[in-house]
């Protein structure tokens, strides 16, 4: 008797049906909060909307930094919150404790965008790919394993989730970076150096898109070997 192979597709359908429905549901909240509250940073406040913050700039990259101003570095010596006079930022930014950011309120409509896209923009690739992989399975359920148009769809499924991990993730890091830099009140150095040691490499994304690449043609070669089985035989 053949084995019944639609039960495990089956519940793996729907439990990949589940996943997508609740990180939709979970995305759609997040943009709402941060369209009526600012999102992660603003602690529930209808107050500030505007609210932007970005990973802080080290002081050595920063003119002017306490190290190469001498009346700053007394004012660090001499000051209980020592990091507020590392370097000069600009009128309305702050620095965040305990994780070392600089934040800013009453920002442009420009930068609170750029703000929250830089925040989605990973999320929603992977919104994306939970969309692509729901795609692949209900064909593999209606074609069958071995279909080229399921093939294709693995491979498709793999390259997306490497190209549009790595592009959100490089793109949240120019993003932070530029808003960072912003709300320093002076020249800072190395800017590309600085955004590429803030890159958060999705190397996780990388491998599991990697693995579906190779995953498409180790599936495309057990397709080939059917066609000719069915010819032979």
């Amino acid at each position: 008797m053949p084995l019944d192979r639609s039960t495990p597709l089956r519940w793996t359908a729907v439990t990949v049906r589940v996943l997508l429905v609740l990180f939709a549901a979970v995305m759609i909240y997040e943009v709402g909060r941060a369209a009526l509250t600012g999102g992660e940073n603003a602690y529930g406040s209808l107050g500030t909307q505007s609210l932007v913050c970005a990973p802080s700039p080290s002081f050595g990259d920063v003119k002017n930094n306490f190290i190469e101003n001498p009346p700053r570095r007394k004012a660090v010596e001499a000051s209980s919150a020592a990091d507020d006079a590392l370097y000069p930022v600009k009128e309305g930014a702050e620095f965040l404790h305990p994780m070392p950011q600089l934040c800013k309120d009453d920002s442009s409509l420009g930068a609170q965008l750029l703000y929250q896209s830089s925040r989605f923009a990973t999320p929603l690739v992977l919104l994306a790919a939970l969309f692509l992989l729901d795609r692949l399975i209900r064909g593999a359920r209606r074609e069958g394993g071995f279909d080229e148009v399921v093939v294709h769809r693995l491979w498709f499924l793999g390259v997306f989730l490497v190209a549009g991990t790595l592009a959100s993730s490089l793109f949240t890091a120019i993003v932070e970076t530029g808003l960072a830099v912003s709300m320093v009140a002076g020249p800072v150095r190395d800017v590309w150096e600085m955004a590429l040691s803030g890159w958060a490499f999705p190397w996780a994304f990388l491998i599991a898109g990697l693995g579906l690449v190779v995953m498409s043609k180790v599936v495309r070669v057990g397709a080939h070997m059917r066609e000719e089985l069915a010819g032979t035989v």
